[in-house]
């Protein structure tokens, strides 16, 4: 222990005051010891010098401010300055001082401060990094690890000339060939093997994928290596894909499990699996049977007991324990999941049906994101209780727009339209904010299907046959109980008054394509009014009416779409005793729009079907405007030109 001896002395300004000072040893010597109050400054510092040769980690404390210490002196010795109890010198006499006492630091303490050198820091902490890696690593592969990053760091350089990178990509392939399945699990080096799958030559991506082959499952359930796997799917050949599919064979359902390995699977399934392929991989969730050995004539689930009934309860057992794996983790999003779903739930006992659909309705928005996925989900909508439909509404809510542009969510949404009864919430939750975002919707093709189906539900000119009687064949399947014809015409109610005000004031969007002219057509095929057929004639009547197509503007009565849309509109007309287009294009026909319609085949058509659809006397004015141009009628050569010319001569 260390001992200590009393000391006593005047100070230099000989001042009588005598004060106690106290610190405390190291955890060795944990006692306290008083020294006499009047103590010298040069012994003070001798003793905080041992304390810190000891404890090395205790911090001195700073030495007070010379000003301090000057004025101290001074005012002790002369008696013109004394020191106020905020610690600031007050003037005595004719003499002042001013300290600076910020923050307990002097002015040379202040001017001495320096700002942090960060890039200094930053390159310090590289290199400690650097040293590190080197310690842990031997010298030969520590070399060889930096090398092939400053490679592949110059090959992935826009500014590079292919000729550079093809010859940087050798030269990395050669260095690291030989122990790319040693490198490819590292956080590092697997980033290299990605940059050369990318940008090297075939031959190069075919000797690094096969020296993979052997380890690729491993890859796919590696945080890091998992881009490689993608890598070599997207930029590898055909046969490196199929080579890199078959090594999956066997651990499909483990793959299909694991986070990270999903999406990997799921993108090879989707993007580059043949049929064949696919049906093997759907095999391996039907039980551990089919894990090594595949069978060319099992297509569905069902197929898999074909022959034997006795199985099915063990192989629908199987197939539900891998589906509810899946769930267990969230990894429902993917195609091979759902293809798997969608047969099992068409399969399964009704009991395991009802558990399943109330597992599933809350999942039913990225269900819709395949086919089979959808076709569950639908499956969900039709046989669900009123509980499964009110939340799967719940859920639909907030992503309205979005599943109205999906390519195969739009017919999730039909389904609800065609099987909930529950009209008025069916209203709230999806029509009100279709109707909010009409613009949006109509604009895009999928958007158009969903509109229409509520205008005119079934239409065959619209709607595939296959998927009229999918939904025909579900609904006969489903707990629905309100008739049909009731449903629709409450669910048309709340869209059809805002359809006709937006094509009563936006003519030209709703005459654009194909698609928005055949909605138009729909709409005015239930309720029309004059107010609409004159915006509508306004803009068909126009002598330079042109549509887009693929950026090339178009005659729109020469477009096949188009001409279709106006024969249809066109034969509306026939029955109805007013408020019919042939009326209203009577009013705004003009000479200049007839001298480019008698030109075309397809413009002569539709002013045919025109005269032909509307009563006498509309016909015959139409006929008298037409009469004026019968030289250029004759002129023509067309089939439609010389039926027209007929039909005016009579």
């Amino acid at each position: 222990m260390l001992k200590t001896k009393r000391k006593s002395s005047e100070d230099n300004s000989g001042a009588s005051k005598k004060k106690k000072v106290q610190f405390n040893e190291s955890k060795n010597n944990p006692k306290e010891n008083d020294f006499t109050k009047k103590e010298n400054r040069d012994y003070n510092q001798e003793k905080k010098k041992m304390k810190n040769k000891l404890n090395g980690d205790m911090k001195t404390k700073p030495p007070k401010p010379e000003l301090n210490k000057k004025a101290s002196k001074f005012g002790a010795q002369s008696g013109k300055f004394i020191k106020s109890s905020k610690g600031k010198f007050s003037k005595v006499g004719n003499a002042t001082v001013k300290p600076n006492l910020a923050k307990g630091k002097s002015t040379k303490e202040q001017e001495h401060t320096e700002k942090p050198k960060w890039a200094e820091m930053k390159k310090e902490k590289k290199n400690l990094r650097l040293i590190r890696r080197k310690a842990k690593a031997t010298a030969e592969i520590f070399e060889i690890s930096h090398k092939a990053k400053l490679l592949s760091a110059q090959i992935q350089r826009k500014v590079v000339k292919q000729e550079f990178r093809m010859k940087a990509c050798k030269e990395l392939h050669c260095l690291l060939k030989g122990q790319y399945k040693s490198i490819a699990l590292t956080h590092d080096l697997s980033r290299v093997i990605q940059v050369l799958l990318k940008h090297s030559p075939e031959d190069i991506k075919n000797e690094i994928t096969e020296e993979l082959l052997d380890i690729m499952v491993q890859m796919m359930q590696s945080k890091y290596a998992q881009h490689a796997v993608k890598r070599i799917m997207k930029y590898g050949t055909d046969f490196i894909r199929h080579e890199v599919i078959k090594k999956l064979f066997g651990h499909i359902v483990s793959l299909a499990t694991h986070t990270i390995s999903a999406p990997v699977l799921d993108y090879a399934y989707g993007e580059f699996a043949t049929k064949k392929e696919k049906i093997y991989m759907q095999q391996e969730f039907y039980g551990e049977i089919y894990k090594n050995s595949k069978d060319d004539k099992l297509k569905t689930l069902s197929d898999a007991y074909k022959g034997t009934p006795e199985m099915k309860t063990a192989i629908l057992q199987a197939c539900k324990a891998n589906i509810q794996k899946i769930l267990d983790k969230n990894l429902h999003d993917s195609e091979l999941f759902q293809t798997v779903l969608y047969d099992y739930i068409r399969e399964c006992t009704p009991e395991d049906k009802v558990e399943l659909i109330s597992t599933l309705s809350p999942l039913i928005v990225p269900l819709s994101n395949s086919l089979p996925g959808v076709n569950t989900a639908s499956i969900c909508v039709w046989q669900g209780t009123n509980k499964d439909k009110k939340t799967i509404l719940k859920v639909v809510k907030e992503h309205v727009v979005s599943l109205s542009k999906h390519k195969t969510a739009y017919r999730l949404l039909i389904t609800i339209f065609d099987a909930v009864d529950d009209t008025v919430l069916v209203k709230k939750a999806i029509i009100s904010t279709l109707a909010s975002n009409l613009k949006d919707i109509a604009k895009d093709h999928w958007g158009k299907m969903v509109l229409h189906w509520l205008v005119k539900p079934k239409d065959p000119a619209a709607f595939h046959p296959s998927f009229i009687k999918f939904l025909e064949d579900g609904a006969k399947s489903g707990t629905s109980k309100k008739d049909a014809e009731l449903r629709v015409s409450e669910l048309r109610e709340a869209i059809l008054p805002i359809l006709k005000k937006d094509m009563e004031s936006e003519p030209e969007f709703w005459l654009s394509n194909k698609a928005n002219f055949l909605l138009t057509v729909a709409v005015l095929s239930i309720e029309t009014s004059k107010e609409i057929l004159e915006a509508l004639a306004k803009v068909i009547c126009q002598s330079d009416w042109v549509i887009k197509i693929e950026d090339k503007e178009v005659l729109a009565v020469e477009d096949a779409g188009i001409h279709m849309c106006l024969k249809k509109l066109a034969c509306l007309d026939n029955g109805r005793p007013e408020g019919t287009l042939g009326e209203v294009m009577c009013d705004h026909l003009n000479d200049d729009a007839i001298k480019v319609w008698i030109p075309t085949n397809r413009g002569c058509f539709f002013l045919l079907k025109l005269i032909e659809n509307n009563e006498e006397e509309i016909a015959n004015k139409l006929i008298k405007k037409i009469k004026t141009h019968s030289n250029l009628i004759k002129q023509q050569s067309s089939e439609g030109a010389k039926l027209l010319l007929q039909k005016i001569r009579k």
